[in-house]
């Protein structure tokens, strides 16, 4: 990708937007100054990129974002990420500025992100986690992503992970996993421990009231018939976990991988369709007299490119339905 030149062009960008806004404010207005800063931070990350220093050109365009929230400025940071090998935070920007920018972003470099983010895509896994405990606090990498239940799945770095969740009550527990691009990893965290509420009911409730009162019998009807308690005992014990094995295998239906192997098949198909029709704007190239040399290796190089993406999302289709199907008929025991 031709970096440098794609964030010059997106510094001129940001410049136009920034000058107006300041011929029409009053010195020393709020708006003014957060514009001039915006631009002046975004100047600043700009000569940092180039200086090979993407920490802090980082942190220059997330600053300047905050201040300007441009859709432009998105490029930026994906092309940032990228570069530091972040992955997942790459295709996160770049997903977010086609989707911001919409119609506004030039049939070219709506392409171009196209392409980088079919090749992120390889490069990010996937985690669905699940926790027993509501309102935990989730951690990959020491850096929060969000409280339980996580609506979605959460594209990580490929490579080695640290997976921590917090509950509510302070009780933690870490794990650390390898994940391979293209993955989704399945990662359940049962419910730490009892809320403070049932801590307090174990404590002050006598077991024998509590064995009882689930069985609806008092207390002097059970002293006169011991024999009955054991048999009713041993029948809620029986019964409780087969109930409790059907609900689980019901709520642990891979909904989510199957609805990401559909997204990879209908990308696969989209992609397809485009290769086809480029491959027939290269066949009347061809047949054309005289040949436009450019617009034949364009036609080419973009057949090439849409018939490689569809490819690999073909690819990631077969992985996906083989990993959706093993989780849907796994022994959930």
């Amino acid at each position: 990708m031709k970096t440098v030149l794609a964030l010059a062009i997106a510094l001129v960008s940001v410049a136009g937007i920034a000058a107006p806004a300041r011929g029409t404010d009053k010195p020393g207005d709020a708006t003014a100054v957060k514009l001039s800063e915006a631009e002046q931070r975004f100047r600043r990350g700009i000569e940092l990129y180039k200086d090979g220093d993407f920490g802090a050109a980082l942190a220059e365009f997330k600053r300047a974002y905050a201040l300007m929230p441009s859709y432009k400025i998105l490029y930026n940071l994906g092309q940032v990420s990228y570069q530091r090998h972040d992955y997942a935070a790459a295709l996160r920007y770049f997903r977010q500025y086609l989707a911001d920018g919409d119609d506004a972003i030039p049939d070219e470099r709506r392409h171009e992100v196209a392409g980088a983010i079919l090749d992120l895509e390889s490069r990010v896994g996937r985690l669905e986690i699940e926790s027993g405990d509501e309102g935990a606090e989730v951690f990959i990498d020491d850096t929060l992503i969000g409280t339980t239940p996580l609506q979605a799945l959460t594209a990580v770095n490929a490579g080695r992970r640290k997976i921590d969740v917090v509950t509510r009550n302070g009780e933690h527990r870490t794990r650390l996993i390898d994940v391979a691009g293209g993955e989704v990893v399945p990662l359940s965290f049962p419910r730490l421990g009892p809320r403070p509420a049932d801590k307090g009911a174990t404590h002050a409730t006598d077991p024998k009231t509590v064995s009882l009162a689930a069985r609806n019998v008092e207390p002097a009807a059970a002293a006169a018939a011991p024999a009955i308690a054991p048999a009713a005992t041993v029948s809620a014990t029986a019964t409780a976990p087969v109930t409790a094995s059907t609900s689980a295998r019901k709520a642990r239906f891979p909904w989510k991988s199957w609805t990401l192997t559909g997204l990879l098949a209908g990308g696969a198909a989209t992609t397809g369709v485009i290769a086809l029709r480029s491959k027939h704007d290269l066949d009347s190239q061809l047949n054309m007299f005289p040949q436009d040399a450019s617009e034949v290796d364009y036609d080419r190089r973009k057949t090439r490119g849409f018939a490689l993406a569809t490819d690999g999302l073909l690819i990631g289709t077969a992985l996906m339905t083989a990993i959706s199907f093993y989780l849907t008929f796994r022994d959930p025991g």
